[in-house]
């Protein structure tokens, strides 16, 4: 007999929620992909994370069913699957880390599609890259290996000699690992924009919609903070409970993040005018009345090598008919200009540019 405050079905549901609404921000992506013709290796990353995050979700279901999660402790019956129900944990603890892993590897190998970048910011993206596979490999052995022998991460009783490290500061210090990452893949987008000559508006848009890490950000800190002090202080009722779920909706949210800048092919359909910048006096990037306008980012990289044709494609990669329309030749990279008969370079559906996720097409 339960009683009515039983907390499982709220579990349930959040721990389906989350994945259905990353796998449509995900197959939305695909589509914008597909539909423009600029599927690419990021895109491939992101969809193998999303069938890792339906194999946690998964596993997170059945530790939910196994473990009681959301019953009070009195209502568990003592036959209970506990050592199955802990196999099942253990296989999402070891889930976690590598799924938030390729979606910041997604995320960076998008970044550096994008073209008219400093170099100093393309080297800082493969540091970061290197630093975000390293952090994701070596968080899933120490998860794997945290107790020895490793079923003693399910069967404590059978193995009294196990040497397990402190349960609390191995979920704080890997989720701090991962919360560093996060930081660093979000400061990028500013970074990236800094010293482009484009209108404020512009300027604010494209920081704010290649910046929204931030939910995952925020949602890593209320997890580890959370997670941290249940850890420490774990209370006498401690599976009447839906905080197990945090870990399904950080992830859920890192998806919505990665997909959100490619999504603005589907975006114009539906709200054109937001991304349509205005005419200005002073000769703004987005004027249609003069191909020759030109804006310039500021000198700071003058190692770069690029061809005087080559062109570059809209941030979305292979929108050839972007690049039909307003064509865009890039001579160095601290200008780019706009020329409406210009040639469209062969390698253009392989790049994009920063400037023009806020330019109406």
């Amino acid at each position: 007999m339960t009683s009515s405050d039983n907390l499982q079905p709220q579990a349930i549901g959040l721990i389906f929620a989350f994945p259905v609404i990353a796998t449509l921000a995900v197959v939305l992506r695909l589509y914008s992909r597909l539909y423009t013709r600029a599927f690419a290796l990021d895109d491939w990353i992101i969809s193998i994370a999303g069938v890792f995050y339906w194999g946690e979700t998964i596993t997170s279901y059945y530790v939910i069913k196994c473990l009681y999660i959301g019953y009070h402790v009195w209502e568990i019956p003592e036959d209970s699957p506990k050592i199955l129900g802990a196999k099942y944990a253990y296989a999402t603890e070891l889930l976690y880390n590598p799924i938030l892993g390729l979606v910041k590897t997604s995320v960076l190998v998008f970044l550096l599609r994008l073209t008219g970048q400093k170099m100093a910011v393309r080297s800082a993206i493969w540091v970061i890259l290197g630093v975000n596979t390293i952090a994701v490999i070596v968080t899933f052995f120490v998860t794997m290996f945290h107790c020895t022998p490793i079923a003693a991460n399910w069967d404590t009783e059978a193995y009294p000699n196990a040497k397990c490290l402190n349960f609390a500061n191995l979920v704080t210090g890997t989720a701090a690992v991962s919360i560093g990452t996060d930081v660093l893949v979000l400061m990028l987008p500013s970074w990236i924009v800094y010293n482009l000559h484009i209108p404020r508006r512009q300027r604010l848009m494209l920081v704010g919609v290649l910046s929204f890490g931030l939910l995952t950000v925020v949602a890593g800190i209320v997890r580890v903070i959370l997670l941290d002090r249940y850890d420490r202080h774990i209370p006498y009722d401690s599976t009447h409970s839906v905080l197990f779920c945090i870990s399904t909706i950080e992830v859920g949210l890192a998806f919505i993040a990665a997909c959100a800048p490619s999504l603005k092919p589907l975006v114009l359909k539906i709200i054109p005018r937001l991304f349509a910048s205005k005419d200005r006096s002073d000769g703004g990037y987005n004027k249609r009345s003069k191909p020759g306008m030109t804006y310039e980012l500021d000198n700071r990289s003058r190692r770069s090598r690029y061809r005087p044709t080559q062109s570059m494609a809209a941030l979305e990669p292979g929108w050839e008919e972007e690049v039909d329309k307003d064509g865009i030749l890039m001579t160095t990279e601290l200008e780019v200009r706009w020329d409406v008969d210009g040639p469209k370079d062969a390698n253009s559906q392989e790049r994009g540019s920063v400037e023009s996720l806020v330019r109406y097409p």
